[in-house]
């Protein structure tokens, strides 16, 4: 995210400093979820080890990857649009 808000602040024009926070986001969303993902998903398993089986463990690697990534992108666009509309003086 830190990353995302330098390319916001130093664009040149607002659309893609924007979209560069989004990109960068959407980075930060997929690595972290690639680390995070599985973790939870076999806490999850163990806390309530009745309803699933540690098959269901391994579905969650597509959908930690899918919104962890839309959430960075999502978290990266706001920051760039927070950025964007804010004076340039307030972050030098």
């Amino acid at each position: 995210m830190i990353a995302g808000r330098v390319f916001a602040i130093e664009g040149g024009r607002r659309l893609p400093a924007i979209l560069a926070a989004a990109y960068m986001g959407a980075g930060v969303g997929l690595m972290s979820a690639i680390l995070i993902g599985p973790v939870l998903a076999l806490t999850a398993q163990y806390v309530n080890s009745e309803t699933a089986t540690w098959f269901d463990a391994l579905d969650v690697a597509g959908t930690s990857l899918l919104w962890g990534t839309m959430a960075g992108a999502a978290g990266g666009l706001a920051i760039g649009l927070v950025i964007s509309v804010l004076p340039a003086a307030w972050f030098k």
